[in-house]
């Protein structure tokens, strides 16, 4: 047998060998780890109402905004319409204050004419 090909077996099994190792490792100190963060996960709903009951909404809404929380437990109903009505009236306010550039051709709109148009 070639020497190359003798190499190449013993590094082969030397590799395979340390996966073996590192796998053995893992399932020895690590195997728990999934389970247990599945089982956490799953009470975060759970510990999110508590916190609602014992500190109230507004508590538990002001904590929710500054950590970026999901958005399920961050808008209530009152805070869904408040941004709507902010979001609209930003639109109203932004609709006065609109001005067009004139164009060369009279004007067409906010989008000056592109590259292709001038052939």
């Amino acid at each position: 047998m070639p020497t190359d090909q003798v190499i190449a077996e013993r590094c082969k099994r030397s590799v395979i060998a340390h996966l073996a190792a590192i796998d053995d490792q893992w399932k020895e100190r690590l195997s728990w780890y999934p389970q247990m963060q599945a089982s956490l996960y799953g009470r975060v709903p759970q510990i999110y109402l508590e916190s609602r009951q014992m500190y109230g909404d507004e508590h538990f809404l002001r904590y929710a905004r500054r950590h970026r929380l999901h958005k399920k437990h961050t808008v209530t109903k009152q805070d869904a319409e408040r941004i709507l009505l902010e979001r609209q009236e930003k639109l109203d306010a932004d609709a006065l204050d609109c001005k067009v550039p004139p164009t060369e051709y009279g004007e067409y709109g906010r989008v000056k004419p592109s590259r292709q148009h001038f052939c």
